[in-house]
């Protein structure tokens, strides 16, 4: 049954994963499953959807990181459903938490309005500066860009992702979660933020102290609107 007791030994699981085994926990201290859980009851809540399914979901969707790739649906749903298999649920219950994570990237559409909520609090996430700033740690920890140089494609590439996610968001209101959170930034702010970020994610800096750093470069409007990410205040004018 998805009780609190089975959500709390998920909650601990999740954490555990995040914190101490994916990027060889070069991650531990982000807030990034946190802010997930909150803004993906937040829809739920709006959308009548089954909130302990979407409490489950959000803190796994990054289940399949330690694996190296948490884009393949298939996979994805494989190994949340090992990590639920000593719990107490139902098959159905497993079912709808494991297609919440295996949907979660936007590869596949989501099958669920459950699984759609969290693909979208993922994304909401993902999309603006936070979104700068995690995506460009991501790719640095990945080993996919170089905090040595950031050239004109790492920028196109981290951008592109970030629009990409944001064409994919499901549901209404987070549409227009998602347009709200938009902010003009230039080529030119793009590479600085980029690239303080970079050598700040190959020096070990989580993204939560990454984003306070950020702020300190920004104008009055793209810091508030960071602000309000880092803080999910946003969600009140929703």
């Amino acid at each position: 049954m998805l009780d609190k007791h089975n959500l709390e030994k998920i909650k601990k699981i999740a954490l555990k994963i995040d914190n101490d085994i994916a990027f060889g926990g070069k991650s531990k201290g982000n807030k990034h499953l946190l802010r997930v859980v909150r803004i993906a009851e937040f829809l739920g809540r709006k959308k009548g959807a089954n909130i302990s399914v979407i409490i489950a979901g959000a803190f796994l969707h990054d289940a399949a990181l330690p694996s190296g790739d948490d884009y393949n649906y298939s996979k994805n749903k494989k190994i949340v459903k090992s990590l639920l298999k000593t719990l107490d649920l139902s098959q159905n219950e497993i079912d709808k938490i494991a297609e919440c994570v295996a949907s979660h990237e936007g590869l596949v559409k989501p099958k669920s309005l459950e699984a759609k909520i969290v693909h979208d609090a993922d994304v909401l996430e993902k999309v603006g500066l936070l979104g700068i700033v995690r995506h460009t740690w991501k790719l640095t920890n990945l080993k996919k860009i170089s905090h040595k140089g950031i050239n004109n494609n790492d920028i196109k590439t981290i951008l592109d992702h970030i629009e990409w996610r944001r064409k994919r968001l499901q549901i209404p209101l987070s549409k227009k979660i998602g347009k709200y959170l938009l902010v003009p930034i230039n080529n030119n702010k793009a590479r600085e933020i980029i690239s303080l970020t970079a050598n700040m994610a190959f020096d070990g800096v989580v993204t939560e102290k990454i984003a306070v750093v950020v702020r300190k470069y920004l104008n009055q409007k793209q810091n508030e609107k960071l602000k309000e990410q880092l803080n999910l205040r946003y969600l009140r004018k929703f």
